[in-house]
């Protein structure tokens, strides 16, 4: 006899923090890198994704960490609705 267990739904705000703090965390390791190892395109391509401000400067560093935690909360949103409904059904 097969049993069925409820699935829980997701906390959108944990999901939210949750994906912009691996975002930040992620982007700011390529940039380092990056800065480190500036010959390396992967990197680039990574922070790319975020900003377009040039590597070394400042506002790289703000446009990174800003859409990281904007990208974290879109995602989180769109992917806790639709997983939501759909546990639901």
């Amino acid at each position: 006899m097969a049993t069925q267990t409820a699935s829980a739904p997701f906390n959108i705000t944990a999901l939210g923090w949750a994906l912009s703090a691996a975002l930040v965390v992620l982007f700011v390791v390529c940039l380092v890198v990056a800065l480190l190892f500036p010959d390396l395109p992967a990197t680039h391509a990574w922070v790319g994704l975020f900003s377009a401000a040039p590597i070394p400067s400042v506002r790289v560093w703000v446009d990174g960490i800003l859409f990281s935690v904007v990208f974290g909360w879109i995602t989180a949103a769109v992917l806790g609705v639709v997983y939501n409904r759909l546990i639901a059904r």
